[in-house]
């Protein structure tokens, strides 16, 4: 739903957020059905900002007063590290109200840019950390974007 991509030296790093659920979607006046889902999703992705990637716990945080709770981090190898938790919506603008609580995945992808030549990927959680922790670190935070529908394993 929102990514955002980069390159930090030698590290190539993708984020990406995605919602699992049904919300409660109100319009005043009531409008076009297709707009309404068009302007929840914009509402929705508005001000996704993802900071603490080098940590086990990330900070997710929306424009729209989404309110994330996370409850797990699980590194699946080679690249990644995956977090899910719920995220509570209440949120309204332009007439559109939404409201609910719907499931999220954050995943944290960082991989050998191709200037760094045959570099191997990491076999664990601790080389993955040991090879990307610094790069990871050094970035304060990540703005994300609405993007097309994202299947899982697609780089943004």
């Amino acid at each position: 739903m929102a990514a955002a991509a980069l390159e930090i030296g030698k590290v190539a790093i993708s984020v990406r957020l995605s919602f699992d659920g049904a919300l409660y979607a109100c319009r005043r006046p009531p409008g076009v059905v297709e707009r309404m889902e068009a302007d929840a999703l914009d509402l929705l992705s508005k001000g996704l900002f993802v900071s603490g990637i080098d940590t086990p716990v990330a900070t997710v945080t929306g424009a729209a007063g989404h309110r994330f709770i996370q409850e797990s981090a699980v590194f699946e190898p080679p690249d990644r590290w995956i977090y899910r938790g719920l995220c509570g919506i209440g949120a309204s603008r332009n007439g559109l109200t939404l409201t609910g609580m719907v499931g999220y995945r954050l995943e944290v992808r960082a991989g050998w840019a191709r200037r760094a030549g045959e570099c191997g990927p990491p076999a664990s959680a601790a080389e993955w950390c040991e090879f990307f922790g610094a790069q990871l670190a050094s970035i304060g935070g990540v703005v994300l974007r609405r993007s097309s529908v994202l299947s899982p394993g697609t780089p943004p």
